[in-house]
């Protein structure tokens, strides 16, 4: 399921003396199974665009198409409920909407909303726990028991158990020790991959996206600035520093290496993969 978005203008208090235009006729396309980074300085308009994509805010005028249904100004709640269906929202610090008195029932609380039975939707549940690797021997026990980053694996559960074809990620490693970060990080590709969903991912960290992204939407101002592979765009320098983002370290050293003589056959995405493009490179010199 493709989201489209047409010529898009959202403005805040509009017709006032406060008026704030935070999106100016933005037009592009998310392809269903991709892993997206909107990118951006604070107030280039990313968060605002997100929100436009499962009904949290109608547009001032143009439209967001998720699959066949359409918002515009106008669009009742019955059309934003079901696009709710569609699309799911990881906000920052998501533990924090966790609620219930157990783990089971926070997680069933989002399917049993979407009028699945009890049994359904704690099939649901149990299985989204065990893929973030909580032991369900501990369901029963209260979230609030637990520390911040487990507290945010269940809260995650609990919209993956909703099952969306479309998965929107707010500054998902927020406060995560360094650990956490990475093993949120490999786990939103996990899911991407072996569920074929789209990702949309939002944040300030240029590793993450050059990692785990394929393609770059770069906002600046209200507007689409340039979009495209998550390679071509991270690796242009000068459009990054252009719009106060910063530069992948593994580019730095890719560059860095590249000016002393080591020239290694592709640019790596990780250093992981720095390192076997190195051991590669010295190999064939040896």
């Amino acid at each position: 399921m493709n989201i489209e978005v047409n010529a898009l203008t959202s403005i805040y208090h509009h017709r006032t003396p406060f008026e704030h235009i935070a999106l100016n006729e933005l037009t592009t396309t998310f392809e269903q199974g991709k892993y997206y980074a909107v990118i951006g300085r604070t107030g280039s308009g990313k968060s605002t665009l997100i929100q436009h994509l499962n009904g949290l805010i109608l547009p001032t005028r143009g439209s967001v198409r998720v699959g066949d249904l359409i918002l515009r100004k106008k669009t009742k709640q019955k059309v934003i409920h079901q696009v709710k269906k569609h699309v799911g929202m990881v906000f920052q610090f998501p533990e924090h909407q966790l609620f219930d008195e157990t783990i089971l029932k926070d997680v069933m609380f989002g399917p049993l909303n979407m009028g699945l039975s009890p049994e359904d939707a704690q099939k649901k549940a149990e299985k989204y726990l065990s893929l973030l690797g909580v032991p369900l021997d501990q369901v029963e026990r209260s979230p609030f028991d637990l520390s911040g980053g487990q507290r945010r694996k269940i809260a995650i559960a609990g919209i993956l158990a909703m099952e969306s074809e479309v998965l929107i990620v707010d500054e998902p490693t927020a406060g995560l020790d360094p650990k956490s970060h990475i093993e949120t990080m490999k786990l939103f590709k996990q899911i991407q991959q072996e569920f074929n969903i789209t990702i949309i991912l939002v944040t300030h960290d240029m590793n993450d996206v050059f990692e785990y992204t394929d393609e770059v939407k770069l906002l600046g101002s209200g507007k689409l600035i340039k979009e495209g592979r998550t390679l071509d765009i991270l690796t242009d320098e000068k459009l990054l520093t252009d719009h106060y983002l910063e530069v992948p370290d593994i580019v730095r050293l890719f560059h860095d290496v590249s000016k002393k003589g080591v020239k290694l056959s592709r640019m790596p995405r990780n250093t992981d993969e720095f390192i076997s493009l190195y051991k590669e490179w010295r190999d064939r010199r040896a």
